[in-house]
């Protein structure tokens, strides 16, 4: 009998003692609330939210292969990677379309002048074109050039002290794939034999043929294509209105195939979550 009230009295000694250790130390956070703070869950404190982005950018594009100065329209999306280093450390995908047409400038045109020769015209009257021979040998083009820009890899570093400012600067590197499409257009047509349409008078595929009428008809497009494989580097500034939007801006210069070069400026909105 002792031992059976011996064994009771520790049993409810020990239910008191895990009742004592299972009582909160201190008052409960509110509903809604994280004890850690804001900064422990965001890559932006005090501005925006987890640092990532999405926007659009329009603005100019100074062109290779002597084109010039044409439009350039950019999209991107950044994923924050880590902090560090004055800022912030992101991921970002990238693609850009621009476009632009050259000053008038004089080429020479082989398969017009071999055509030339098959009307029965000799080798000078060929090499002349009108009136002595159907089709222009040599004449004054523009270049009509688009260039699509896709970089599936960047890295973009965002600088925080300026934040006081809303102001973030941030520079960035990556590499691109690049399709290169171009076409000349003939200032004139002057060809004596179908006069103003292929082969020789309508936009010329590598400045020598157009394509066929029938397709243009159809609305299939006609170019000279190509896939390059670069980098690109640039600079910028991002400067927030509110949590969620920014006036972004920046400087970017590319670069493929060895001695193409291309440098772009423009400006729009970023979208912050």
């Amino acid at each position: 009998m002792r031992s059976k009230t011996l064994w009771m009295a520790l049993g409810l000694a020990a239910g008191c003692v895990a009742v004592g250790a299972q009582e909160p130390a201190g008052t409960p956070p509110a509903s809604g609330q994280r004890e850690s703070g804001r900064a422990s869950l965001e890559l932006l404190p005090g501005l925006g939210k987890i640092g990532a982005q999405v926007g659009l950018l329009a603005g100019s594009a100074w062109q290779p292969y002597q084109v010039g100065k044409g439009l350039q329209g950019t999209g991107f999306v950044q994923l924050p990677l880590a902090k560090g280093a004055g800022g912030r450390l992101s991921y970002e995908i990238l693609v850009a379309l621009s476009d632009g047409q050259s000053e008038p400038f004089t080429i020479t045109n082989p398969l017009a002048y071999v055509a030339n020769l098959a009307t029965g015209a000799d080798a000078a009257a060929a090499l002349a074109g009108p009136p002595r021979a159907p089709f222009p040998v040599r004449r004054q083009v523009r270049t009509r050039l688009r260039v699509l820009q896709i970089s599936p890899f960047a890295l973009k570093h965002t600088f925080t002290g300026l934040d006081h400012a809303h102001l973030r600067p941030y520079v960035t590197v990556g590499a691109d794939a690049i399709v290169v499409i171009s076409k000349q257009i003939p200032e004139h047509a002057e060809s004596l034999a179908f006069s103003g349409t292929s082969p020789f008078d309508d936009a010329l595929i590598g400045g020598l043929v157009a394509q066929s009428p029938e397709l243009a008809a159809l609305g299939l497009p006609s170019g000279q294509g190509n896939l390059e494989f670069g980098f690109h580097a640039g600079a910028g500034f991002e400067l927030r209105f509110s949590r969620g939007l920014s006036l972004n801006a920046d400087y970017r210069f590319s670069q493929w195939d060895r001695a193409q070069r291309q440098h772009a400026l423009g400006a729009g909105l970023g979208f912050h979550w």
